[in-house]
């Protein structure tokens, strides 16, 4: 539903995690010589990786969107069930071929779980509640949050000029949730979390053990926001009298797709991460936001006002400054 990303659902990202918004891995090394086929061809294939990750990610939050019918928390379950039911194989395939390192559970780790399971379960009752464009446009507030925490909870230097384009970014979210914004305040209220929990877990990426790879971060994200929608049911349950509602052939098909979609944006997104600069694949991330566009305007037939695409270009412009300047003090 995408990040990082959903993410999306994603936005709206670990490899598979949600969408464009994820723990990475480190960027392959830059040969320095530039001219070099080779690189060339590796850039251009991690150009096509990033961009199809992004489109995979739009795609994810716009089949969750179509599940709008059935309960969130049963929502939330059915896809992190759906998403181990892969992960896991994949796991024991992977430590078959090459066995895994221990890898206890710290509190790092559980609280970077802790973090992907709300942002998700936030993400998807946004996603269930509002427009996919402005959706998306939130999440890409995840890297101006990211900077935010760095300075204020980490206490990294933070230049005058970055200052500026965090400012042009704030500016926009303020437009994006502006008093009387024709959309759901409680899928305002969710999505903020999610962005806000996202941009919490790439922080705390950072202090992940090398040991833990990808997929074992994404299983127990999976798991943990598993564990969190079966709570949210059986709390709705006891409440308010809510059950789950049976699933046809075509929810199966919806959630089946949505499920394929979040791995391969995860996956896809990590590889052209290896194979090309970051410098390069960051911005492409900021292509969902149009790409959601679309499908509002085309498939769901929802037109976004003037203020809210002001505010979606600031966003972008705030995003796309950032590694920019990020670069340029290197």
């Amino acid at each position: 539903m995408h990040a990082r990303p959903i993410h999306s659902m994603s936005s709206p990202s670990p490899a598979p995690d949600e969408a464009g918004h994820t723990g990475q891995p480190a960027a392959a090394p830059v040969p320095s010589e530039i001219h070099d086929p080779e690189r060339h061809d590796q850039e251009r294939l991690g150009i096509l990786q990033t961009f199809v990750a992004v489109a995979a990610g739009v795609g994810n939050n716009f089949f969750f969107k179509l599940l709008a019918t059935l309960p969130v928390s049963e929502i939330i379950a059915l896809r992190s069930g759906s998403a181990l039911l892969v992960l896991l194989p994949l796991l024991a395939w992977r430590g078959r071929r090459r066995p895994l390192r221990p890898a206890p559970f710290t509190r790092a780790a559980l609280a970077r779980a802790a973090c992907e399971a709300t942002a998700t379960a936030c993400l998807i009752f946004a996603v269930t509640r509002m427009p996919l464009a402005l959706v998306t446009a939130v999440l890409m507030t995840i890297p101006i949050m990211t900077a935010l925490i760095g300075r204020f909870v980490l206490q990294e230097a933070t230049p005058a000029a970055a200052w500026i384009a965090i400012g042009f970014g704030l500016a926009g979210t303020l437009l994006l949730l502006r008093p009387g914004l024709d959309a759901s305040p409680a899928g305002l209220a969710m999505v903020t979390i999610s962005a806000l929990a996202f941009a919490l877990r790439d922080v705390l990426t950072r202090a992940m053990p090398r040991r833990y790879g990808p997929l074992r971060m994404t299983a127990m994200a999976n798991a943990a926001t598993l564990m969190l929608g079966l709570t949210l049911s059986l709390g709705s349950t006891l409440s308010l009298g809510g059950a789950w509602k049976p699933i046809n052939i075509s929810d199966i098909g919806i959630l089946a797709a949505a499920v394929a979609l979040y791995i391969a944006s995860n996956v896809l997104i990590a590889q052209g991460i290896r194979n090309a600069r970051l410098a390069i694949t960051s911005p492409l991330r900021y292509t969902s936001v149009p790409l959601a566009l679309v499908l509002d305007i085309t498939v769901l037939g929802i037109m976004p006002d003037a203020l809210a695409l002001a505010g979606t270009a600031l966003i972008i412009a705030s995003g796309l400054a950032m590694p920019l300047l990020a670069a340029r003090r290197r």
